[in-house]
């Protein structure tokens, strides 16, 4: 009784199939090719179709490399209430109510493996601007045996049509685009990057309708040419873009302490120091050698118990141990910045 149930069952489920309307036979898809937002291609199928009264069974011969939850299915004019992939033979069944007589249209949308889209961005900065312009450019990649011909692409909200050879590359312009803010600053901070030089970056703010996950590269214009000076990543979360662009040749920090005494000392009955108080003084000289004003951020290491007595430009706290000051230098300028603080009951070394 059971292997006859199951028999019944093939045989309801195939002549359903053999029943449904086959969708390839009826005429050729609008086919577009759109970007779905996570750097995947996917393919998008509008099937017009002339619907009944009552149930219309439509047949799809889903493509063999597709799994059956990979794609989503869409109806107009009707009421979508199944769809069942035929396990002996790749093609899926389509149901769509409708109350009368309609003008309807399936859509169909999958991923297309073959297809592999990657981002780029190049950041382009010449001296008589005062932000960079940006590119948006794709990497199209066509990894399959066969041509893409004449064929539709959506991508960023744009419209392209182009063919693609087997295993071809094709680079394209999507944008170019203006940032909405742009900074150049250079930091100094041994206790971070591990060296005593000046490290340059850019500081970008990007609009956010353009913004994607995507490798970035970033070029100035000089009277040399065009200086390639780097690239990192960007997640496509966020539209504040940081990175760092090489290293400070025309800005230089040099550290000096002035004054590291201890006060107020206690000693043990043997004589040795167990207390004391210190009042230390660190002079920091910035010079820019260079013959355009620049901006930078020195970070100056610094224990949250001891006390600031004295400082000649204002302070930024940026975490329970370390301070910052920011300065614009002009060109050929030299600035000192004098730091003091005291501390108090120590019991070894000082705060510098």
């Amino acid at each position: 009784m059971k292997k006859f149930l199951i028999i019944s069952i093939i045989i309801l489920v195939t002549w359903s199939f053999a029943l449904a309307q086959d969708l390839i036979l009826e005429k050729n898809p609008e086919e577009i090719r759109i970007f779905a937002g996570d750097s995947q291609f996917y393919q998008r199928e509008t099937w017009m179709v002339d619907l009944k009264s009552g149930e219309n069974v439509y047949s799809w011969g889903k493509p063999a490399q597709l799994n059956s939850d990979e794609v989503f299915i869409q109806g107009d004019g009707g009421t979508l209430i199944s769809t069942i992939t035929n396990s002996f033979n790749q093609n899926s069944m389509i149901t769509i109510i409708s109350d009368q007589p309609a003008k309807g249209k399936i859509y169909l949308t999958y991923p297309l493996s073959h297809l592999i889209l990657n981002y780029l961005y190049q950041y382009n900065w010449e001296p008589e601007r005062n932000m960079p312009v940006g590119l948006l450019l794709i990497d199209m990649i066509n990894q399959s045996q066969e041509a893409i011909r004449n064929t539709r692409f959506i991508i960023a909200g744009k419209e392209f049509t182009l063919d693609l050879e087997p295993y071809e590359t094709k680079r394209l312009k999507i944008d170019e685009f203006h940032v909405i803010s742009a900074e150049k600053i250079s930091r100094y901070d041994p206790q971070n990057y591990g060296d005593t030089e000046v490290h340059f970056f850019w500081k970008l703010l990007i609009p956010t309708d353009i913004l994607f996950p995507a490798k970035a590269e970033y070029f100035e214009k000089s009277s040399s040419g065009v200086v390639f000076l780097g690239e990192n990543y960007l997640s496509g979360i966020s539209p504040d873009v940081e990175t760092e662009v090489g290293k400070s040749n025309d800005l230089t920090v040099e550290e000096k302490i002035e004054k590291q005494e201890k006060l107020n000392q206690v000693y043990s009955k043997k004589g040795q120091e167990v207390l004391y108080d210190t009042h230390e003084k660190k002079v920091y000289r910035i010079a820019n050698r260079g013959t355009e004003k620049k901006k930078i951020e020195v970070f100056v290491p610094l224990q949250p118990s001891f006390e600031l007595i004295a400082y000649s430009v204002p302070l930024n706290r940026v975490e329970s141990n370390r301070v910052s000051f920011v300065l614009d230098i002009e060109s050929q300028q030299i600035i000192e910045v004098a730091l003091e603080l005291t501390g108090k009951n120590l019991t070894t070394g000082f705060i510098f």
